[in-house]
């Protein structure tokens, strides 16, 4: 025996199949799990590595919030902060210089030729979160973050899963050398200015 059905009612069952594939594709967009801002991202596993550009905005912001100008990753700052942070990691030791020298010296041996600069670290903080506001609370790392002249920054981490601290941190901001255009003297003038003198803060 053959069966009809109403028009109206195979116009009905499309609807239906409309409305619960909308249904359905609503539920998967509300289920969809945002994904981690990257400063929140725990940095402990080996390997890990900090968002440098997300580090240069957070930091810009605060600067800015101060009256300082903006900052933007230097990637020979970021390979003197990888180098020394991979050398805390693996001697287990914060500090400006655990053997291969202070952040001049440094700095110097990488060909980065600087007006001022200066160098943040740490030790066991997990996040770059974490380690902002570290910095943020204690005055002389402050100091470093808010420097006037400032313009670039490197940072990195590196870590150490058997030791407490587990990640440490490394953070170089400066003032790039600015190279002035010379200056002729004019009649019965001396000689021109003398060479400008680098400022290092640690």
């Amino acid at each position: 025996m053959t069966r009809s059905f109403p028009i109206a009612s195979l116009s009905g069952l499309l609807n239906l199949a409309v409305v619960a594939g909308a249904v359905f594709a609503s539920a998967c967009t509300q289920t969809t799990i945002p994904e981690k801002p990257s400063f929140y991202l725990n940095l402990s596993a080996p390997g890990a590595e900090v968002d440098s550009a997300a580090a240069a905005s957070m930091i810009s912001g605060y600067r800015q919030n101060n009256g300082r100008g903006p900052v933007t990753v230097d990637p020979v700052l970021t390979q003197i902060a990888k180098a020394h942070a991979a050398e805390m990691a693996r001697k287990t030791k914060v500090g400006h210089d655990v053997g291969s020298g202070p952040l001049d010296a440094r700095a110097k041996k990488a060909g980065y030729a600087y007006a001022r600069i200066a160098e943040n670290v740490a030790g066991g903080y997990q996040t770059l979160a974490e380690a902002f506001s570290g910095w943020r609370d204690s005055p002389d790392h402050k100091k470093n973050m808010l420097m006037p002249q400032a313009t670039r920054i490197g940072i990195a981490v590196a870590q150490a899963p058997g030791y407490k601290y587990k990640v440490f941190w490394a953070m170089v901001i400066a003032e790039p050398e600015a190279y002035p255009v010379p200056v002729m003297p004019g009649p019965g003038a001396g000689v021109g200015p003398g060479p400008q003198t680098s400022v290092t803060i640690r």
